[in-house]
């Protein structure tokens, strides 16, 4: 018998149409936002790219690289402070892995979710970025998951993007707008 305080981890089938429920709630302009979100991101990584002469996924690695812990618009800044030689203030691990993504690209990248954020920024629609937020939409009950409940909400969030016809990467970007909303 349960207790009230636990609590049953959803299903697969459960997590997919979770998904795209919220998918299905979501306004115009939060589609319009989600559509556009990675390309703006990749624009970014241009940037980095330009500044250093480096190709798109050594950037998109960069850029990625700064992203744990940080706001969307302090990585971006730190990033591109990076990219003009200097090394930006925060956590050593994160200018590391920058150091490391000029020699090694996405295999500097060990983490699964810097890594898929890397390669979402480069292009690839198939790239799905489980985060805090993302754990949040799947119900999880974790906002740090193992690679089996990685792959878990990845694996959902594709199947709820099949539904609708779009890429995986587009579907993860609506499904985090949705979610996190105006919370700081």
């Amino acid at each position: 018998m349960m207790t009230k305080t636990e609590t049953v981890a959803p299903t697969y089938s459960d997590t997919v149409t979770h998904f795209a429920n919220l998918i299905m709630q979501a306004s115009l302009a939060q589609v319009e936002q989600a559509a556009v979100w990675y390309h703006e991101a990749q624009e970014v990584a241009r940037m980095v790219a330009d500044n250093m002469g480096l190709d798109l996924i050594r950037a998109a690695c960069i850029v990625a690289a700064f992203s744990p812990r940080e706001r969307w618009s302090v990585n971006v800044r730190k990033a591109i402070e990076y990219s003009y030689g200097n090394t930006p203030s925060g956590l050593s691990n994160n200018v590391a892995m920058a150091d490391a993504s000029l020699v090694h690209g996405f295999d500097a990248l060990k983490g699964l979710k810097t890594n898929a954020f890397a390669r979402a920024i480069a292009g690839d629609p198939n790239a799905v970025v489980i985060d805090v937020w993302m754990c949040r939409a799947a119900n999880l009950g974790t906002d740090s998951p193992n690679k089996t409940q990685y792959n878990f909400v990845a694996d959902a969030v594709r199947d709820a993007a099949a539904l609708f016809g779009i890429t995986p990467r587009t579907a993860q970007a609506l499904i985090w707008i949705i979610v996190r909303g105006n919370h700081a």
